[in-house]
């Protein structure tokens, strides 16, 4: 009879360390690859400006951005392609190195930390938020920053502190 109730409750235990195995590796998946081009509409909160943006992603590295809002810049576009960075205002266009751009630049930012999650998801493990978001946290120009990304590998936001940086895609 105690021979039972010891099997029964070994039995139990085997079943209950196999669950939480299972679960604890639920919350250590990889992502799927992010996307190779995108376009999203986001909110950009820089210190104290706010700024909403259409950003578009052809391939790795290429990225633009094209302010909607606020009014009095709505229409300015910065694109970046490898070394290169090209500001758009109406007809106006001015072409300069990316690296003339300081550091703390919005969509050098960006650009960095979509390139390091591409470069992460092969290479670490991302923690797995409980609404089924990803989480990875790093550093893009010496600053830590936090990317959260959905399921489908698509950004959701992003956070730098150090600079009171936050991108939050809304659609």
């Amino acid at each position: 009879m105690h021979i039972n109730r010891i099997f029964s409750l070994l039995f139990a235990g085997c079943i209950l360390i196999s669950f939480s195995i299972i679960f604890s590796a639920c919350g250590q998946q990889t992502p799927p690859p992010a996307p190779t081009g995108f376009s999203a509409k986001a909110e950009i909160q820089f210190g104290e400006d706010s700024f909403v943006a259409e950003i578009a992603q052809t391939r790795p590295g290429a990225l633009s951005f094209t302010f909607t809002a606020p009014e009095n810049i709505a229409g300015f576009m910065l694109s970046l392609a490898g070394d290169n960075a090209t500001l758009h205002f109406g007809s106006l266009q001015i072409e300069l190195p990316a690296n003339s751009l300081p550091v703390s630049n919005v969509a050098v930012l960006l650009n960095t930390v979509l390139l390091r999650m591409a470069q992460e998801q092969t290479h670490s493990e991302f923690t797995r938020t409980r609404d089924g978001h990803f989480v990875l946290q790093g550093t893009a120009s010496n600053m830590p920053f936090h990317a959260t990304i959905a399921q489908d590998g698509m950004l959701v936001q992003l956070e730098i502190p150090a600079i009171g940086l936050e991108i939050i895609v809304i659609s």
